[in-house]
């Protein structure tokens, strides 16, 4: 049973590229201490009862521990074994004293043991799973991303909203519009409410600077910086021509987000080719 688990589990979990190096996934033995005795040893010393195990063992971490038996150990199980004691010598030595009654003759796996191999088992299963639920999502067309972290998806706001106020005028198509693509881009929904708000508090009479624009991106990642130059190019383009001041906004936003020419081009034509399809 054991093994039919070790081989799900390897099956479910492992790569091929990784079981094909013969060095990461082994199996070999291996001794855990279980009880000292009153047997002695070739030097009179007491020896240790062990177990003698098959671990399963990647990448030099062990896995999974496999109880085969009992043996017993002059160096406490540590490196090697004197002699492999079978259920019949320790039901012998246990009525002679030799060894504790509380041990079992019967050598198996107890619930440490079992814990570590079924636990082993349903974690890889799950793990599994989870990638062939991901899998059908993506097929299906679902996001796979769950909602933007809050900071960022207010500085994408932020900025839509920055790029809407450069002509002047914000009206209640582009606040339906910023309202939309936000939601798209990041998956979070704001009011019109908290949009109209934000697009009042701007002021954009004496323009911007170098650090407000560099302020627009701190902290934020590269994916979030990409997303916040299609959202201002969404909102610029949205009329169906990008104005001279949109323009300017929008490459000094890239500037200051630190986004090569080449990006900003790709932004570009991929925002074209969603806000104005052919």
């Amino acid at each position: 049973m054991n093994r039919l688990i070790v081989a799900v589990f390897l099956y479910c979990t492992l790569s091929t590229a990784a079981l094909a190096q013969t060095d990461a996934v082994i199996r070999e033995p291996g001794l855990e201490f279980v009880a000292e005795t009153l047997i002695p040893g070739a030097d009179d010393t007491m020896m240790s009862l062990c177990y003698v195990t098959e671990n399963l063992v990647v990448f030099g971490l062990v896995l999974t521990s496999d109880v085969q038996g009992y043996a017993l150990a002059s160096d406490r199980c540590n490196t090697t074994y004197d002699q492999l004691y079978p259920e019949e010598k320790i039901i012998a030595a246990q009525a002679l004293g030799l060894i504790s009654a509380d041990i079992k003759p019967k050598a198996g796996n107890d619930w440490k043991h079992n814990l570590g191999i079924y636990g082993l088992l349903v974690s890889g299963c799950l793990g599994l799973i989870a990638v062939i639920i991901r899998r059908i999502k993506s097929l299906l067309g679902y996001d796979l991303r769950g909602p933007m972290r809050k900071k960022a998806a207010l500085r994408i706001l932020s900025a839509m909203c920055h790029m809407a106020k450069c002509d002047g005028l914000v009206d209640s198509i582009e606040l339906t519009h910023i309202r939309t693509t936000i939601r798209r881009l990041t998956g979070r929904n704001y009011p019109t409410s908290e949009i109209i708000q934000m697009v009042s508090a701007i002021d954009m009479s004496e323009g911007l600077n170098e650090h407000h624009f560099i302020a627009f991106g701190k902290g934020l990642r590269d994916r979030e910086k990409d997303l916040m130059m299609q959202g201002i190019l969404s909102v610029a383009i949205a009329s169906g021509r990008l104005i001279p001041v949109e323009h300017a906004f929008a490459t000094e936003l890239a500037y200051g987000l630190g986004i090569p020419g080449e990006d900003f081009r790709r932004l570009l034509d991929q925002v074209l080719a969603t806000e104005l399809p052919v």
